[in-house]
């Protein structure tokens, strides 16, 4: 099997981020205590669909929420460590985007990435940066409570 047939052509149909109408900004996507340690949730009030998790270390981390091997939500998945693990083939994705283990592989394919999201918690509130220009996070960046698209 090569490279290209390990990655699904067609995903579950993930929103495109760079349609929706919005400033750069945190936007909130839970109250702290929705994500307990080795917990994940999924996020649908987003400008696409994510997956948000705290990990061993009490680190978040969000990733698009699909699994890019064969589409599954990785909401419904593990959290192993600091990475979650895809409920269909243990496919495992770390916080930074890229599939770090494939427990049936001898290497994992050049492709197996997906996008990641910066997150911040502040004030018992999770939030997530979005900029539709892909800039990188401004800390300082206004937070935005609530979503409405």
């Amino acid at each position: 099997m090569t490279d290209q047939e390990l990655i699904a052509p067609d995903l579950p149909e993930q929103r495109d981020p760079k349609k929706a109408q919005l400033k750069p900004g945190w936007y909130k996507v839970a109250d702290s205590n929705d994500i307990g340690s080795m917990e994940a949730i999924q996020v649908d009030d987003f400008p696409t669909q994510i997956v948000v998790w705290r990990g061993k270390d009490d680190q978040l981390s969000a990733l698009d929420l699909y699994c890019r091997h064969m589409g599954a939500s990785l909401a419904c998945g593990e959290v192993e460590e600091d990475g979650i693990r895809c409920p269909f083939h243990a496919w495992r994705w770390s916080g930074e985007g890229p599939c770090n283990e494939v427990p049936y592989a001898k290497r994992i394919p050049p492709k197996a990435v997906t996008r990641s999201w910066e997150v911040d918690e502040l004030d018992g509130s999770i939030y997530v940066w979005f900029d539709r220009d892909g800039n990188s996070a401004d800390l300082n960046g206004e937070r935005i409570d609530e979503l409405s698209f």
